[in-house]
């Protein structure tokens, strides 16, 4: 197997890079690093190095006794007898017809269960994960390969329905082979769940071998995974003890956390919210974000957040478009949504980084900032206090049940709004409440003491173009212009006015690549892929320069494919230092089908064949239900006119892979361009009644129904995806053609002025 950075970045820049200066352009590289602050005494040269825990906790004894116990403290542990809190005692539980046995020999632990080839098997519990609500256990399937099992144990009282073994996937048979089944790469610890329990993880992986030999330094989250390494910390602490001299809490660290008790929030007269009066810089908020938000890890060295992870704008598998949560989403982009963020509210103005618990109980905690005798009162409330639903956090920040039993609030600290939210689909905490009352009856409570037509436009602008109203665009459009939305808000709505091909979306991106959030600049690149080379050239050659490395790794991404031959040699060199990063990006996840497709991706834009088709081959055999690694091979066999090797293999992933709807698209199209259109309608039919929502799937179904003389079937298609999504150009342009083709011209002229009034004057 061919595939070192050397190679891949040769033959990269053979394709985008075309006259490269060989003068380097060291900007890049001098951009991780941050300014050096002050202290008592020289900084200590060279890097940092980790010291461990005890050795912190021999003058911090006060943080070390309240990180004793507390989830980061136990966030992994080697599985013994006192660490395991499931039972082990030969118990044998159900899940539909499969039986799985949890057993003990002396101080060892074991499941018995189906392993990924459906054959049972044993398999050594070596780590136990997190302590409550719910523990899980590490299972090696490989030496080095640990997988979460999907058995996890309930660590609640049985008063409270705990002590029990339950699925974390209990309502859908998950059998060996899915991609949800816990033998899969989704439920692998070396690349999905280390990163965050563990302090100073190193992966590990071989791709020649395809074997993790993943290490920390420590085996929880200790003082080091949030403060850094803490060696020039110690070496300063020990010189300003010798000269009795006083020494900054982020004296030799990276990273500024400053004390809590250097943050003063006070009330001005006449004010019932308080305002942060007195602090010191911190990196607080990214240094948490890592481990509490939904993000890729880019790998590198950098410790800057935006540098080495690229965080999930508001996606609407993730967020309802409200920005309430759904899937999991850890905290952080929901918190960059609020008003608290905006404030300068960080992690520890709540929570004690030490201890992780709250720093005061109930409203109290709220009180700090919020006038109780305002907020704190049963007007304000709607509800007695001590009564049910009379916390602030059971309306502001409602819960969602994950993992069966962990309940975790949204920490965006919306306001209820049950009319919007019941007309977009989302959760309303009002309702949620109350049990079979309207979203109309409690619309009508909330405006009996406050104003409930406060509008929320970023809610109805995502809704709107999601569903590809009229409305949406002009909503979205607004939203980047005015520029007063949280940056993820911004981020997110660029990312849609691309999905509706929005004619203003040059212009706003043109602008957008200045704003100050890299959230937003990442999304500039990302929205301009589409968009012709030459005016994708102009939007994202200067990001290429851009302060943080997740930026500029995007931008390398959205310019794969453009001749840069004519190009500044400033220009060139900013390319050529930056596609070092997208490499090395791509290559830290070799061990997932994503980094291999995007490798192989690479190769192919060289007119490396034989090495792509390796790497997509690759990705197949470490992961059999990653889907674009069926279609990108189908893809390029037909690229290299050996059709029946394309048809072969998404044959194959129809029995494979886990986005069966793609597949059957995938395989349709190539049937078409073999010319077997009648064997392709099928594969077609299916692509869109599986996915109705995709409307690539039924826009391509509808031109093979009327190629294939099935004219009114055609428009019915059409007209029924129109309805769907009324402002959707490509459907209104395909309409009005067709119907003009079939000399129904009234129609044809609705659907044309249609798309006038969309397109503007």
């Amino acid at each position: 197997m061919r595939g070192g950075l050397a190679w891949v970045l040769s033959v990269t820049f053979a394709v985008i890079g075309a006259g490269c200066s060989k003068k380097a352009d060291d900007r890049n590289a001098a951009s991780d690093s941050k300014p050096a602050r002050a202290a008592v005494a020289p900084t200590p040269k060279g890097p940092a190095s980790y010291v461990g825990t005890p050795k912190c906790a021999t003058c911090h004894e006060g943080q070390h006794e309240g990180w004793l116990g507390s989830h980061h403290d136990l966030a992994m542990q080697t599985a013994t007898p006192e660490t395991v809190l499931g039972d082990f005692d030969d118990v044998k539980v159900k899940y539909f017809e499969e039986t799985t046995r949890f057993g003990r020999e002396g101080d060892e632990f074991f499941v018995e269960a189906l392993g990924a080839d459906g054959e049972p098997g044993r398999f050594p519990v070596i780590y136990t994960f997190g302590v409550e609500p719910l523990q899980q256990y590490l299972v090696e399937i490989q030496p080095g390969r640990l997988q979460s099992f999907l058995f996890a144990w309930d660590t609640r009282s049985k008063e409270e329905g705990g002590q029990r073994w339950f699925h974390l996937q209990p309502d859908e048979y998950v059998e060996p082979g899915d991609a949800l089944h816990w033998t899969a790469p989704s439920y692998n610890w070396n690349y999905s769940c280390a990163d965050c329990h563990s302090t100073a993880l190193k992966k590990n992986y071989d791709r020649t071998t395809k074997r993790y030999s993943t290490e920390y330094f420590e085996i929880n989250v200790g003082c080091e995974a949030c403060h850094g390494a803490g060696s020039r910390h110690v070496e300063l602490a020990e010189a300003a003890n010798a000269a009795k001299d006083s020494l900054s809490a982020s004296a030799g660290f990276d990273r500024r956390l400053p004390s809590p008790t250097k943050r003063i929030w006070s009330f001005s007269e006449g004010k019932s919210i308080a305002s942060l009066s007195g602090s010191e810089p911190s990196d607080e908020t990214e240094t948490c974000a890592p481990c509490h938000s939904r993000r890729a890890d880019l790998g590198g060295a950098s410790t800057g957040f935006h540098d080495r992870y690229r965080v999930a704008a508001l996606d609407e598998l993730l967020y309802y478009d409200d920005g309430q949560i759904r899937d999991e989403v850890y905290v952080y982009g929901s918190f960059l949504q609020s008003k608290m963020h905006a404030a300068g509210v960080i992690c520890s103005d709540c929570h004690d980084g030490h201890s992780t618990k709250l720093r005061w109980d109930g409203n109290a905690l709220c009180g700090r900032c919020h006038d109780a005798d305002v907020y704190d009162t049963a007007k304000h409330l709607f509800h007695e206090i001590g009564t049910p639903g009379s916390l602030c956090t059971d309306c502001h920040m409602p819960e969602r049940t994950y993992m069966v039993n962990d309940d975790r609030a949204d920490h965006r600290f919306g306001i209820p709004r049950p009319a919007l939210a019941s007309n977009i689909g989302a959760p309303d905490a009002c309702t949620d409440c109350h049990a079979g009352r309207s979203a109309k009856w409690a619309e009508r409570e909330i405006a009996v003491r406050f104003d409930s037509r406060v509008a929320h436009p970023f809610a109805e602008a995502l809704h709107a173009a999601r569903t590809q109203r009229p409305e949406g665009e002009p909503g979205l459009v607004e939203l980047v212009a005015v520029g007063k939305a949280p940056a993820i808000v911004r981020a997110t709505a660029l990312l849609e006015l691309r999905n509706l091909g929005s004619p203003s979306l040059p212009a706003l991106l043109m602008r957008a690549g200045g704003d100050p959030s890299p959230i937003v600049r990442r999304s500039v690149a990302v929205a301009a892929r589409d968009m012709p080379p030459e005016q994708r050239v102009e939007v994202v050659r200067p990001l290429l320069r851009d302060e943080v490395r997740s930026v500029r790794v995007e931008a390398v991404a959205a310019l794969l494919g453009v001749r840069a031959g004519d190009w500044t040699a400033t220009d060139r060199a900013a390319l050529k230092s930056a596609t070092a990063e997208y490499i090395e990006a791509r290559s830290f996840n070799t061990d997932r089908g994503e980094g291999l497709v995007d490798m192989a991706h690479i190769a192919m834009l060289a007119g490396d064949f034989k090495h792509a088709e390796e790497t997509l081959r690759e990705a197949l055999d470490i992961d059999p239900t990653f889907t674009a690694a069926y279609v990108n091979l189908a893809d390029l066999f037909r690229a290299r006119e050996r059709d029946e090797e394309a048809e072969s293999t998404l044959r194959e992933g129809l029995n494979r892979a886990a986005d069966q709807a793609a597949v059957e698209f995938a395989l349709g199209l190539t049937l078409v361009r073999l010319g077997r259109h009648p064997e392709a309608m099928p594969h077609l039919r299916r692509a869109y009644e599986m996915r109705p929502e995709a409307i690539r799937f039924g826009y391509v179904y509808a031109v093979a129904q009327f190629d294939g003389g099935q004219r009114d079937a055609s428009l019915r298609t059409l007209e029924k995806m129109q309805r769907r999504y009324p402002a959707n150009r490509d459907l209104l342009q395909l309409l009005a053609g067709y119907n003009q083709q079939m000399g129904r011209a009234k129609a044809a002229e609705r659907y044309s002025t249609a798309l006038h009034k969309l397109n503007g004057p």
